[in-house]
């Protein structure tokens, strides 16, 4: 592993970090795209709908969650010594751990709002929230994110009172009780992302799933009743299956990657933290590609970004 960060700038190394930067820029400057988009419309409206608040939320977390993660590597690789276990370290460690969690709640409730909108399933839950996710997705964003939050809180005071009555009964090994306070956070707070994250991931796959259900009856139907399944209906199918596959599996190497990283299950150098980096950036920027280039009004901005011309 010392081996790995001493040929960290070989060019190995140099095409890794050309890769995470490239990442880096396409998910901050694609998030702040769709901010800049949405805030406009918002601000000429004074309204935003549902599917536009999740958007927005989702683009805000990512925005913040890129910087924190850019800015901490950049902390690592220059102080690489010094920066675990530091208060600098623990700051970027909780900022990711909530600005992450906040991404995944939005991921997952825009993935339901999708699922309801499209989907024609004739079950009574399908028939009572078509009408009502616009209303009930947005909160359920806010009861998620504010759960996760209520949680964690006992488990900070119980750290933090630990580590009150080790320095009081020992004040010579203040250095070593802060970075068991800090392994007390991160060890506990462990199991509650795990649980948190485990629950956004399963409804999150299971809106997918049904969404390309949805699409395979619908398209048995048509060949069925020997009509084109070139209908609007099947066509607002595919305009969100297609994409959706891909980033399914996009979302489970997330998942997993990032269930390693929270885990702390390997010893990273720099190296490896870099490899973690980029695996964890390939699915939010490929989702902030995917989102400008099927969702109308941010691919009508973006065109018109482009060619100015073909605006209408």
């Amino acid at each position: 592993m010392a081996e790995m960060d001493r040929n960290m700038f070989f060019p190995l190394g140099i095409f890794f970090l050309i890769i995470f930067w490239i990442e880096s820029a396409v998910i901050l400057l694609g998030n702040g795209f769709i901010i800049v988009v949405n805030g406009q419309s918002w601000l000429q409206s004074k309204e935003m709908l549902p599917c536009d608040f999740l958007l927005t939320a989702l683009s805000l977390s990512r925005f913040l969650l890129q910087w924190i993660i850019v800015s901490s590597q950049l902390v690592y690789f220059s102080f690489p010594e010094t920066y675990l276990g530091s208060i600098k370290h623990k700051a970027f460690t909780f900022s990711w751990v909530y600005l992450n969690m906040i991404s995944l709640w939005c991921v997952t409730w825009l993935s339901v709002f999708y699922c309801v909108k499209v989907c024609n399933f004739a079950h009574p839950l399908f028939a009572w929230l078509k009408p009502r996710i616009g209303i009930l997705a947005p909160r359920f964003l806010g009861i998620s994110v504010l759960a996760f939050i209520v949680c964690s809180i006992p488990i900070m005071g119980q750290c933090e009172e630990k580590k009150y009555h080790n320095l009081t009964r020992n004040l010579a090994e203040n250095n070593s009780q802060s970075e068991a306070h800090d392994n007390c956070s991160f060890m506990v707070l462990s199991p509650l992302k795990y649980c948190f994250t485990a629950i956004s991931f399963s409804i999150c796959v299971s809106a997918s799933i049904l969404l390309l259900l949805s699409l395979w009856r619908h398209t048995r139907n048509l060949k069925k009743s020997g009509l084109s399944t070139k209908d609007l209906s099947t066509q607002a199918h595919l305009s969100v299956m297609k994409p959706l596959l891909l980033l399914l599996v996009f979302y489970v190497v997330h998942f997993a990657a990032m269930i390693i990283a929270v885990g702390d299950i390997f010893q990273y150098g720099k190296f490896e933290r870099l490899i973690s980096d980029i695996v964890l950036a390939l699915y939010p920027s490929a989702h902030s590609v995917i989102l400008i280039t099927t969702y109308p009004k941010l691919k009508k901005a973006c065109v018109h970004i482009i060619n100015p011309r073909s605006a209408s």
